[in-house]
């Protein structure tokens, strides 16, 4: 978790879409591939990925497959 919190130098705009079809754009801390998640439901080992998000000022966790678009702030 502490390289984590040495991505949140470098800021991205995240456009993703949530669970409620509901799309939104958080300003977040440089993703952090190493830090993946999976799903045992779906058994899949790779379906996310965690990083800062500076409105909620912690961590969250986004899905690969409910980004929208990614872009360097």
């Amino acid at each position: 978790m502490k390289d984590m919190e040495n991505n949140n130098t470098e800021k991205y705009f995240l456009v993703y879409r949530n669970e409620d079809n509901e799309v939104k754009t958080y300003e977040i801390g440089r993703p952090d591939l190493s830090e993946s998640f999976g799903n045992k439901n779906e058994h899949r080992h790779n379906v996310g990925f965690k990083a800062y998000c500076f409105a909620r000022e912690d961590f969250r966790s986004f899905r690969h497959d409910r980004i929208v678009s990614l872009a360097r702030a």
